[in-house]
C-alpha cells in the first residue's frame, strides 16, 4: 500500500481539475509524492542565459524531450545549434523522455522527421525501464494496459482498455501507458473497480502534466495520484525522477560513445524541478533547468526553486 506519509499528503491535498491545472498545482501535486522521491543534493546554482554555454563545463548531455527539444509538435528554436555545438566539442547528447505511450522507438521517428542528428540507441524512454523490470515478474501476471491508443507491451497475458471485454475484471495488475485518450470518466471506472478489487498500477510516466503549444496536458502521474487519494492502492513507479532510468541513460551514453564517463561531468537538462532536476542530482549527475520554454515560460521558477528546496547547478534562459 502507499507509504504513510503519502497518504497523509494525498488526504490534504485538493486536486485541480485537469482543464484548469496551473503550474502552482502541478508542483504540489509533485510535493505531494516527495517522500517517496529520491533525495537531491543541495547546490548553489548558476544563472545562464544560453544552454550552449555550458557545452564548455560539461563531456556529455542528458536531454528532456517535452520543454528541451520541443514543446507540443513543434521544435524550440536554437536545438539545432545546440547539437552543432555538442558535436563540434565532442560531447554527446542522449535524449531521455519520460514518454511511455509508444515508447523510445517513435520518440526516435519523430525526431528523425524533424531533421535532428539523433540516432536511434541514443534515446532512452520511462518505457523502457518499465519493460525492463516487468520483464522480470513471473508468467501468468495478467496485466491491464490503460489508455487504448498506446502500443501495448506485447505481454501473453495482456489486456488493453477499451478493447477486451472483461477488461477491469480480469487484471491482476494495471500500467499506465499514456493519457491521450484517458479522461475523468475513464479515471472513474478505474477507481471503481479498484475499490472492488486493490491492484497495483504501474505508472510508466510520472509526468503529472505535459507542456504544449497552448497550456499543459495531464499525463499518467496526475491519474495515479487521484486513485492514490480516492482509492489507496499501491503504485510503482518508473521514468525520471526514479533512478532506474537514470541508470539506464548513464548506461546507454557509455555504450554508445565507448568511453567512461564521471557523472559531475554529465549534465540533465529539463523544465522540472520534481523529474529532470531531483533525478540528476540524486543519481549523482549535474542539472540544468531549463525556463523559458516549457513549465516555467510563465515565469516563477526561482520562486519554486526556492519554495521546493530543489536547487540545479544551472538555471538557463534558453537554449
Amino acid at each position: 500500500m502507499p507509504d504513510e506519509k503519502i497518504t497523509l499528503n494525498l488526504q490534504k491535498l485538493q486536486l485541480t481539475e485537469p482543464a484548469s491545472m496551473r503550474v502552482a498545482d502541478m508542483i504540489t501535486i509533485y510535493e505531494s509524492l516527495r517522500p517517496i522521491m529520491p533525495n537531491p543534493i543541495k547546490v548553489t546554482p548558476t544563472h545562464l542565459s544560453r544552454l550552449v554555454d555550458i557545452i564548455p563545463k560539461v563531456d556529455a548531455l542528458i536531454l528532456d524531450g517535452y520543454g528541451v527539444i520541443n514543446v507540443g509538435d513543434g521544435l524550440i528554436s536554437g536545438i539545432d545549434e545546440l547539437f552543432d555545438r555538442a558535436a563540434k566539442q565532442n560531447v554527446p547528447i542522449i535524449v531521455l523522455t519520460n514518454g511511455a505511450s509508444f515508447g523510445a522507438e517513435m520518440a526516435w521517428r519523430k525526431y528523425q522527421k524533424w531533421g535532428l542528428p539523433i540516432a536511434r540507441d541514443h534515446v532512452v524512454s520511462s518505457r523502457d525501464a518499465l519493460e525492463a523490470t516487468l520483464g522480470g515478474y513471473p508468467k501468468g501476471v495478467v496485466y491491464g494496459s490503460l489508455s487504448g491508443t498506446s502500443k501495448p507491451l506485447g505481454y501473453e497475458n495482456e489486456l488493453c482498455y477499451g478493447s477486451d471485454v472483461g477488461f477491469f475484471e480480469q487484471a491482476d495488475e494495471f500500467v499506465f501507458l499514456g493519457t491521450i485518450d484517458w479522461d475523468s470518466d475513464d479515471q472513474d471506472q478505474l477507481e471503481v473497480a479498484l475499490r472492488q478489487r486493490s491492484r497495483r498500477i504501474h505508472v510508466a510516466n510520472p509526468d503529472v502534466v505535459s507542456p504544449q503549444a497552448s497550456g499543459f496536458t495531464v499525463e499518467p502521474g496526475f491519474w495515479a495520484v487521484r486513485a492514490m487519494k480516492n482509492v489507496s492502492i499501491p503504485v510503482s513507479w518508473y521514468g525520471k525522477p526514479y533512478a532506474t532510468s537514470f541508470e539506464m541513460a548513464f548506461s546507454r551514453l557509455e555504450s554508445v560513445t565507448g568511453r567512461r564517463f564521471k557523472k559531475s561531468r554529465v549534465a540533465m537538462v529539463g523544465d522540472s524541478l520534481h523529474t529532470d532536476i531531483i533525478g540528476a542530482s540524486a543519481f549523482g549527475l549535474r542539472s540544468a533547468l531549463l525556463t523559458n520554454y516549457g513549465l516555467f515560460r510563465d515565469g516563477g521558477a526561482s520562486q519554486m526553486i526556492d519554495a521546493c528546496g530543489i536547487y540545479p547547478d544551472w538555471i538557463v534562459d534558453r537554449l
